[in-house]
């Protein structure tokens, strides 16, 4: 029986989404739950703006990006990208940034509470100063 490279790649990916940590996959989901309700919001009020979440995976947090994005397209030349949050990879624990570098001091949320309460992000980052 010969194995197709698509099958490969299929049995590839649900192991690396399986290998995964918790933290890591509720931070993904979060953000595509965010990015489908900001564009669609965008879009059902007529706006050819809106804000657009994604993230990098660091030494110890996860960093999450937030863009503008005008007219549909990204800005190449990143001049609005600013950090969004920061999320510890191993505990979850959601801090705001101090900078683009390194995050602030105090825990802000959980992971599962944001992933649970997605309202309780905006596309600004306010949620995160208590």
């Amino acid at each position: 029986m010969a194995v197709t490279l698509q099958q490969l790649k299929d049995e590839l990916s649900v192991l690396s989404t399986m290998t995964k940590s918790k933290p890591h996959f509720l931070t993904e989901a979060l953000i595509e739950v965010l990015n489908n309700e900001w564009k669609v919001n965008a879009i059902e009020s007529n706006r050819a703006s809106y804000h657009q979440l994604e993230m990098e995976i660091g030494r110890k947090y996860i960093k999450v990006w937030e863009n503008f994005i005008r007219d549909g397209v990204k800005n190449d030349l990143d001049i609005s990208r600013s950090c969004y949050m920061f999320v510890d990879k191993n505990t979850g624990e959601v801090y705001k940034p101090a900078s683009y570098k390194a995050p602030a001091k105090g825990v802000r949320y959980l992971i599962t509470q944001l992933a649970d309460n997605p309202h309780i992000c905006d596309p600004y980052g306010s949620f995160l100063y208590l």
